[in-house]
């Protein structure tokens, strides 16, 4: 099912112009498999005769707050960003980024194709951006000048935090020394001494932080996405055809989960070949991650507000539903 069917309706009254023009910003690491990703959409979109984008995938537009606004006032017409980014202006969505929420890709997956599309649709909806689809960012773990193995040895530690609750209250919780910064500052950020460590997705890690930041642990402990959006007053403007290249460019969300955790695993396995500082964590240790972890969720849904409790219940309820099919029997 097509995530924009719904302007095909708004088309027959409104008439777009035979080439539809627009702005696309981001912020994807170089070499990534992000930027991967980016470039099979952006090349769908370069050879459609009825679009015609200018493209800033690399962060030349600001961070991802930054662009978020823009989209608002139709500076860029498509825009993606972190549910962390998106929560500095949509609170309710980090209760999507609450740490070590999914116990599993698998268990994310499920959640993310049952529902989460449906969560995200009227908030973005009421500030005139309209979903078109998600992007695997992939598990996020701790980086740093040192072994984190336990909780305790990130106490005290100064880690570039996002603003997104589900983050701060967590690192607050670990006793961190919180450094808020935007994504696009934490190569200065590390290089200067101002921060020491952080949290990040293996993409970002890899292909911006690690030779500064050499120890990874595999905590695993945010499941993050991102959101592709775009203004909605632009999208009803385009005529079939147009949308129907949109749909073809952004809709790609199965296949590109799964070429975000293949290349997680490469990287790994490259890392570990060469002797960089690869931590996974013993069941002992992921356990008492997970009690630090848990005992914060509280804090951060009365944080977020009175819309996080349901969103949380909902995603808990599908969950259990995915225990019960999936589960086997003892």
């Amino acid at each position: 099912m097509y995530l924009l069917s719904f302007v095909l309706s708004v088309t027959t009254s409104v008439m777009a112009a035979d080439v539809l023009k627009g702005r696309i910003a981001g912020s994807v690491p170089k070499g990534s498999v992000w930027e991967e990703n980016w470039q099979e959409r952006l090349a769908i979109l370069r050879r459609s005769p009825v679009l015609d984008f200018e493209y800033y995938i690399y962060g030349e537009l600001g961070n991802e707050e930054e662009v978020t606004a823009s989209l608002r006032r139709d500076r860029v017409q498509i825009s993606s960003s972190s549910l962390w980014g998106l929560s500095s202006i949509i609170p309710a969505v980090a209760v999507l980024s609450l740490p070590y929420l999914f116990e599993s890709s698998q268990e994310a997956d499920f959640v993310y194709d049952c529902c989460a599309s449906d969560i995200i649709t009227p908030y973005l909806e009421e500030i005139g951006l309209t979903f078109m689809g998600w992007s695997e960012a992939g598990w996020t773990s701790f980086y740093g000048r040192r072994p984190l193995l336990d909780p305790d040895e990130v106490r005290g530690r100064r880690f570039r935090t996002p603003r997104t609750p589900s983050v701060a209250l967590f690192f607050s919780a670990l006793g961190v020394d919180n450094v808020y910064l935007g994504i696009n500052d934490v190569v200065s950020a590390l290089q200067t001494g101002l921060v020491e460590g952080g949290a990040s997705s293996l993409p970002w890690y890899y292909n911006a932080f690690r030779s500064m930041a050499p120890h990874y642990t595999l905590t695993r402990h945010h499941y993050e996405s991102t959101a592709i959006m775009s203004s909605k007053r632009w999208l009803e403007s385009a005529n079939s055809a147009q949308v129907a290249v949109l749909n073809r460019a952004f809709s790609v969300f199965a296949t590109q989960r799964l070429e975000v955790r293949e290349d997680a695993a490469r990287k790994i396995a490259l890392m570990k070949a060469d002797g960089d500082f690869v931590y996974e964590l013993n069941a002992k240790q992921r356990a008492r991650w997970i009690a630090v972890a848990q005992a914060a969720h509280p804090g951060i849904l009365a944080s977020i507000g009175d819309s996080a409790g349901p969103i949380y219940q909902e995603i808990l309820i599908a969950k259990s539903e995915f225990r019960q099919r999936f589960t086997p029997p003892q």
